[in-house]
């Protein structure tokens, strides 16, 4: 049998979308909250795999890359000013303007370690989400 389980965990970030006109290109936060949904079979303890795993590792990850980050676009006219990486190691690149859809993408591609087929949802607020993977 095949089920889903899922976990979720929340991430303080800071993002500037510098290719976006408006006001998403100013310096502004989220209390993001991201979910992992992993579909695989029951295996003979009844488990997809056991939670504490993959809340350690999933979590791990979020806090280590992206808790209390500023995630900008690795080419945002900011970065040449700043002294990246050396002055502030808080900041966290991306190839592509850090949009919620390209952080959902980015936290997918990511979980493909669980080899599984898997759904990632990113809250930025309580009501914009973006999801990437999932049912077609």
């Amino acid at each position: 049998m095949t089920q889903l389980i899922a976990v979720k965990h929340n991430v303080e970030m800071a993002h500037r979308l510098s290719q976006t006109p408006g006001k998403c290109q100013q310096i502004h936060g989220h209390s993001w909250q991201v979910i992992l949904k992993l579909r695989g079979p029951v295996d003979e303890t009844g488990k997809v795999l056991e939670f504490g795993e993959v809340k350690k590792t999933f979590r791990g990850y979020l806090d280590a890359t992206f808790d209390h980050r500023l995630l900008l676009w690795l080419h945002d006219p900011l970065i040449k000013n700043t002294g990246f990486p050396e002055r502030y190691p808080g900041i966290q690149t991306f190839e592509t303007d850090p949009t919620t859809e390209n952080f959902a993408a980015h936290i997918h591609e990511w979980a493909n370690i669980f080899d599984l087929p898997h759904e990632v949802e990113v809250w930025e607020t309580a009501v914009n989400m973006a999801s990437a993977g999932g049912p077609q």
